[in-house]
C-alpha cells in the first residue's frame, strides 16, 4: 500500500468546533467548497450513515460511506470507485496549551493505488492545506461553543 496523503496544521480554534464543523453536513461548503451538493444535505455524520457528494466540477456523485465519528475527535468514511477504494480520515486533538491540532489522511487502495496516489499526492495535499485553513477561519468565526446548560463557553 502507498504511502498515505497527509496534512497537518494547528488552529487557534475551539476543538468542538472545529468537529461540529466536520460531521455538519450543511456546513461543508463553507470550508471544503469543492463540495456542490450532498445528500442529505444537512443532519450530523454518524457511523454507518452514507453521503453523496458531488464536487463542482465533477458530472458523477460519491457516496461517502461513514466508519466512525469519535466525539470531539473527528471522522474517517471511505468512497469505492472503479475497484478502488479511498479512506479517508479528518482527526480533531484539543491542543495542549489551546487550539485544535488536523490532521487529514487518505489512503488509496486498489490494483493502481500507487501511480494514483503519487499523480493525486501535490494536488491532494495542497487541498487538504487549504481545507483545513478554511476550517480554521470557519471555526474562528463561529467562536467557542456554547454549553447552552451553564451558557458558557465549553
Amino acid at each position: 500500500m502507498p504511502r498515505p496523503i497527509e496534512h497537518r496544521a494547528h488552529l487557534p480554534a475551539d476543538p468542538a468546533v472545529v468537529h461540529d464543523l466536520l460531521v455538519d453536513i450543511a456546513a461543508w461548503p463553507a470550508w471544503s467548497p469543492h463540495v456542490a451538493s450532498s445528500e442529505p444535505s444537512s443532519g450530523r455524520c454518524a457511523a454507518g450513515m452514507t453521503v453523496v457528494t458531488r464536487a463542482f466540477f465533477s458530472p458523477v456523485a460519491t457516496p461517502m460511506h461513514v466508519d466512525w465519528v469519535r466525539e470531539g475527535a473527528g471522522m474517517g468514511w471511505h468512497s469505492r470507485a472503479l475497484g478502488h477504494v479511498l479512506r479517508y480520515e479528518d482527526r480533531v486533538v484539543a491542543a495542549v496549551g489551546g487550539g485544535t491540532d488536523v490532521h487529514f489522511v487518505a489512503r488509496l487502495e486498489g490494483p493502481a493505488a500507487g501511480l494514483l496516489t503519487a499523480l493525486a499526492r501535490p494536488f491532494s495535499t495542497l487541498g487538504m492545506r487549504r481545507r483545513i485553513e478554511r476550517l480554521g477561519r470557519v471555526a474562528a468565526a463561529v467562536g467557542p461553543r456554547q454549553d447552552t446548560r451553564r451558557g458558557v463557553a465549553a
